[in-house]
């Protein structure tokens, strides 16, 4: 009964997190480790919040009119390839290679954080779609392997390569990650013993979490967005120290 209990608060608060700013799988994870689970359950517990999420937050960013679903369905495509990838690749990897793709992708993520997106030229405008297209990809790769952050860097993409602001990149970004959420959560829990009891109860406290945060990100638009990020961001940072 515990356990049921501590995954529910603890879908509850990813829930809320990953729906305003992704990120929540940097403290859930090894909030689940610690509770004695183990890793490959670990791993499809946090992507089965994350279907919580993108189906609890779709109608709230559905409401905020910020969805561009052309782009969404574009960016499916790579964002899908690249998680099937990835969640196959997650167990074939020595622990101490991953330590280092996070040291780089969290870097890699602060500088587009903090770097201020500036408008593009129209003649580069396709060249920068092509090249966001090739970064959705390694996004997928990430998010199906670790799904830590992975709904941030989307954001990000989105931001600098697609010319959209945080609200619109954080609503078309939760369309588009329904596949690849699907796809790595499948993988990943065939691969497990988790019980279907502790997913359902993931599921569904993820699913409230996000119904919450999604509300809350439409209502504050671009700021609280981009403020929950840098937070997250800076969570991956201590993480990443203190795990050295």
């Amino acid at each position: 009964m515990i356990e049921f209990l501590s995954i529910a608060a603890l879908g509850l608060v990813m829930g809320i997190v990953t729906s305003i700013s992704g990120g929540a799988g940097v403290f859930a994870i090894p909030t689940m480790l610690a509770f004695g689970i183990p890793p490959i359950n670990t791993l499809a517990l946090n992507r089965m919040s994350d279907l919580g999420v993108v189906i609890g937050a779709l109608r709230g960013y559905h409401k905020s009119k910020s969805i561009n679903w052309k782009l969404a369905l574009i960016i499916m495509i790579p964002l899908g390839i690249g998680s099937f990838f990835g969640a196959n690749l997650v167990v074939r990897l020595p622990e101490g290679l991953l330590r280092y793709i996070i040291i780089i992708g969290v870097f890699v993520g602060i500088f587009f954080l903090l770097k201020p997106a500036k408008p593009k030229k129209d003649l580069k405008k396709e060249a920068m779609s092509i090249i966001g297209l090739l970064f959705m990809l390694l996004v997928g790769i990430w998010s199906g392997a670790l799904a830590m952050a992975g709904a941030t860097f989307a954001v990000l993409v989105l931001v600098h390569f697609f010319h959209k602001s945080f609200l619109e990149a954080r609503s078309t970004d939760i369309v588009a990650a329904i596949p690849e959420t699907a796809i790595a959560l499948t993988i990943l829990a065939l691969a497990s013993t988790v019980s279907i009891s502790l997913l359902a109860t993931m599921f569904v406290s993820s699913f409230i979490g996000a119904w919450i945060g999604s509300h809350l990100a439409v209502k504050h638009g671009d700021e609280l967005i981009r403020k929950a990020m840098i937070g997250i961001a800076i969570l991956m940072i201590i993480k990443v120290v203190f795990d050295f």
